[in-house]
């Protein structure tokens, strides 16, 4: 411990030394309130009447494009602050100022006699904008927090001026696609006829990228080159996976209960549930060495097998990360099974991306995230044995879309060109040489590099504005399992009626209602074309 706090002293000091402190040592009360972005003092001073004032409306225009997405929009109504908190913000101290590097800057403002409040910022276009906010006890533990991370801000600044800058030239695109584009079956078939696995990355609960993944399988060239699916499902239910394509009766009951085991309240992606029926269809036409094996690969806690609370925490603490559960599924059945046709591998786009930033969603508590499930496999089999595919989807996060791959450069080339399905290499190609921005969260940094660094194909099936909202299984909610929800909340501290925005009983026909008011008629993308 004491060797890492004198490392952390050196650097801290390293990056003091390339910064500039300026002390104020002035109530934020003694500056006028006005909207000035010109220096970093004037920039957090904003910052702060902006919350003095509850102006949630003014968030995106005085914050850095890295952070934009997450905040109010214009049309976001004003905060209640009450007088208290008012006169708190209003006689705190601000007491210094550091500048790094002419381009990040915090403000360190003395909330208590305790915690201090940093305000970074950052120069882009001219304007100090707002990073966000850390907290410090005291002077010189919010300088060692601010110097620590200054480097990692400045690196995180530079991208986002990449990630920002987007070409209006789009004929260099339109003239790739006219030239290179091929039909998506076209595509995807050839590379899991050269390629012993092919990920495809996809978005959930999508029915156009379901449907089009069942057209492929019924074509006959499918079977032929492909003789393994790994699905991202719990890994500990391959027994029942097995049970349930052995049957000589379509038993939908066992494939239910296997989406029932996924998370606290199941998996209500009803395109896959439809997917893995249809791989039972086609394979009651088939013959035993013809047959498609369907391989579960996902690490998921076993909730059927968890009694307590206490049960819950322990299996809780030696989950395995996600992706690298993954990753050891597909590596030991690729290296291990007979079949010497390819393999498949459906799974969030999250998870497949190859660069060398750790996957998100993954790690179980208290653990460092390793890399993606499709980074990992590139490094236990080889580069030219993984193709990686990305379908065209928004910009957002695993919580949702935000925004527009490449500010809607992409969406704009695909209208041009007519808006028809399309796929094509990444490699070699101006789609691919732009800087990946498809995951929001790892956009900005570094080690993503560009979306030919990250997948090796792109596929494109339909225009956002048209697609209908998330296709859900409401066939998962009968009431036994609501009643078993119930009770996975309970051993879990999980607030059900919070998650679902209900307050009262929650029944079959209450779950199914919300979910039919949330999605049905509604077209899925809605708020990226308000």
């Amino acid at each position: 411990m004491k060797g890492f706090i004198s490392i952390l002293a050196i650097c801290c000091l390293t990056t003091a030394v390339k910064a500039q402190s300026i002390t104020v040592d002035k109530q934020l009360k003694d500056f006028p309130d006005t909207f000035d972005l010109s220096t970093p003092l004037n920039a957090g001073i904003t910052c702060s009447y902006m919350l003095v004032n509850g102006k949630e409306n003014l968030w995106r225009d005085v914050s850095a494009y890295m952070i934009r997405e997450y905040l109010p929009k214009s049309n976001a109504p004003d905060r209640i602050v009450n007088e208290t908190n008012k006169s708190r913000m209003l006689n705190s101290t601000i007491k210094e100022v550091i500048v790094y590097k002419d381009s990040v800057a915090c403000m360190i403002t003395e909330n208590d006699s305790v915690y201090y409040s940093i305000r970074i910022l950052g120069l882009e276009d001219g304007k100090w904008l707002n990073i966000g906010e850390d907290l410090g006890r005291g002077m010189e533990n919010s300088r060692e927090i601010f110097y620590a991370k200054a480097p990692n801000t400045l690196s995180r600044l530079h991208r986002s001026i990449k990630i920002k800058t987007v070409s209006t030239d789009t004929l260099t695109f339109v003239d790739y696609i006219k030239q290179h584009g091929v039909e998506p079956q076209e595509f995807l078939l050839e590379a899991l006829t050269t390629h012993p696995l092919v990920i495809f990355g996809e978005y959930h609960r999508r029915k156009v990228s379901w449907d089009f993944l069942t057209s492929m399988l019924y074509d006959p060239r499918f079977v032929e080159k492909v003789g393994t699916v790994f699905v991202e499902l719990p890994s500990y239910q391959q027994s029942e996976f097995d049970r349930f394509y052995v049957s000589n009766e379509l038993d939908t009951e066992i494939l239910l209960e296997i989406m029932r085991s996924e998370q606290i309240y199941g998996w209500w992606d009803r395109g896959e549930y439809e997917f893995l029926i249809n791989i039972w269809k086609l394979n009651q036409t088939l013959p035993a060495d013809k047959k498609i094996k369907v391989i579960a690969t996902d690490e998921q806690l076993p909730y059927k097998l968890l009694k307590t609370a206490e049960d819950y925490k322990t299996s809780r603490d030696r989950l395995s990360d996600r992706n690298t559960n993954m990753a050891n599924v597909i590596e030991q059945t690729i290296k291990t099974k007979t079949d010497k046709r390819n393999s498949l591998f459906i799974v969030g786009y999250g998870h497949a991306y190859k660069s060398h930033v750790p996957g998100g969603s993954s790690a179980a508590q208290g653990q460092e995230p390793a890399l993606t499930a499709g980074a990992q496999l590139v490094q236990r089999l080889s580069e030219k044995d993984v193709f990686m595919v990305l379908q065209h989807v928004p910009m957002g996060t695993n919580s949702g879309a935000l925004g527009f791959v490449r500010q809607g450069l992409f969406d704009a080339v695909f209208e041009i060109t007519g808006n028809k399905p399309i796929a094509f290499q990444l490699t070699g190609s101006p789609f691919g040489a732009e800087p990946f921005d498809t995951d929001y969260q790892m956009s900005f940094d570094n080690r993503t590099g560009n979306f030919a660094d990250n997948f090796d194909g792109y596929i494109f099936l339909n225009p956002l504005k048209d697609e209908d909202s998330d296709y859900i299984l409401y066939d998962i909610w009968s009431e036994r399992f609501v009643n078993e929800m119930k009770r996975r909340a309970a051993i879990t501290n999980f607030d059900m009626n919070r998650w679902l925005g209900h307050e009262g009983e929650l029944t079959k026909g209450k779950i199914i209602s919300i979910f039919k008011e949330a999605y049905e008629g509604k077209k899925r993308w809605n708020q990226l074309f308000e």
